[in-house]
């Protein structure tokens, strides 16, 4: 079978280097300048993904049997355009672009029992209709543009910074207190299966930097099995029918709150690595199913932890653990070079320094 993926992206290695094992024919698509998949894949066409055309033409002239991408907006259009023109196995473009419009997924979420409504509205001017609230571009990822503000100063702030992004195009909506969750599932013809829940780690206002993420979620059974019933009434809702996808709530006692569906993989390791570690289900091995129209149904195996800390400024007193991970029977991997101890002060996911992935039969914390 011969598949397309598209960029070439570290979020891109784990989705090549298995589809080399699995023994599938592979062309990928992306510039040349860092394309650190080019060596996995059988064919590298060093293309940007802005030339929709010519690689749909490459596509056709190849007769692929499946596309695909991970952890990228960017890349997740593209192969449902491409899967679209050529009657595979993919999500519609529109319901990609729509599920990255947060006005539209807003609006569905207002409709969907066991999910609570958010007040919200399209900034168009003006002062804000109520506070505390967040400040967010109406498309984006990665926790770009996004701000808390809960006075009139901040608020004008926040505007500015949210219209330094690409789009222009601004949401307002209530700040949620609780703990922050996201869904990792996996959908093949309009069945979703729900495959982890995913513990969040935030820096909290005002811009809600991911320090850390933990598999599985302690959410008590009840909110579990919630999130389960609801998240697959979400995805039918939207339109979404093929792929992995990344959607992250807010829990507030028993209100279960939409923040934004992602029509991906997660990022930050993880769909890449932690839903393997955490299950046993080869997660990425199953969007490479899904998009060549072979995939089963998914079995996990027993419940195991795994996670990911992150360094930069703001956790800068994680060095020590950092450090003493080495050689723990628990560490997978560690990315931080410890002889340029300088720290960013990031205000997005891109912008942390290094970060530790780890599996254990317990959730790993400092001391551990």
């Amino acid at each position: 079978m011969k598949l397309a993926i598209i960029g070439a992206s570290p979020g891109q290695y784990y989705l090549c280097r298995k589809a080399r094992e699995m023994g599938v024919e592979t062309l990928c698509f992306a510039w040349e300048k860092g394309a650190v998949c080019r060596d996995l894949v059988d064919k590298f066409y060093p293309i940007s993904i802005t030339e929709e055309d010519e690689i749909l033409r490459i596509c056709r002239q190849e007769r692929i049997d499946g596309v695909v991408s991970n952890a990228s907006d960017k890349t997740s259009e593209l192969v449902a355009f491409i899967a679209e023109e050529m009657h595979l196995h993919g999500t519609r473009r529109s319901v990609i672009r729509a599920t990255r419009d947060k006005t539209f997924t807003r609006e569905i979420s207002q409709h969907i029992e066991g999910l609570t409504p958010i007040r919200y509205y399209d900034y168009e001017g003006g002062t804000p209709g109520f506070f505390p609230c967040v400040i967010k571009p109406v498309p984006g990822a990665g926790k770009r543009g996004v701000s808390f503000v809960d006075s009139e100063k901040e608020f004008r702030e926040a505007i500015r910074y949210a219209e330094a992004e690409p789009h222009r195009a601004i949401l307002v909506e209530e700040y949620i207190r609780g703990r922050e969750v996201s869904v990792e599932t996996i959908s093949y013809e309009g069945q979703h299966h729900v495959i982890q829940i995913t513990d969040k780690e935030t820096t909290g206002a005002p811009h809600f930097l991911e320090l850390a993420h933990h598999q599985p979620s302690t959410v008590p059974p009840e909110i579990h099995d919630t999130i389960c019933r609801v998240i697959p009434r979400l995805l039918s809702a939207v339109g979404f029918e093929n792929g992995a996808a990344h959607t992250e709530l807010k829990i507030d006692g028993k209100n279960i709150y939409l923040i934004e569906i992602n029509a991906r993989g997660g990022g930050d390791e993880i769909s890449n690595r932690l839903v393997e570690l955490s299950t046993g289900y080869d997660y990425v091995r199953g969007m490479i199913e899904v998009a060549l129209g072979i995939f089963k149904a998914p079995a996990t195996e027993g419940k195991r932890y795994s996670g990911v800390y992150y360094l930069c400024e703001q956790t800068a007193g994680r060095i020590p653990f950092f450090k003493s991970a080495t050689g723990k029977p628990w560490l997978v991997e560690m990315t931080m070079d410890f002889d340029t101890p300088t720290l960013s002060s990031a205000t997005k996911n891109r912008e942390r320094n290094g970060f530790m992935v780890y599996q254990s039969d317990h959730k790993i914390e400092e001391g551990d």
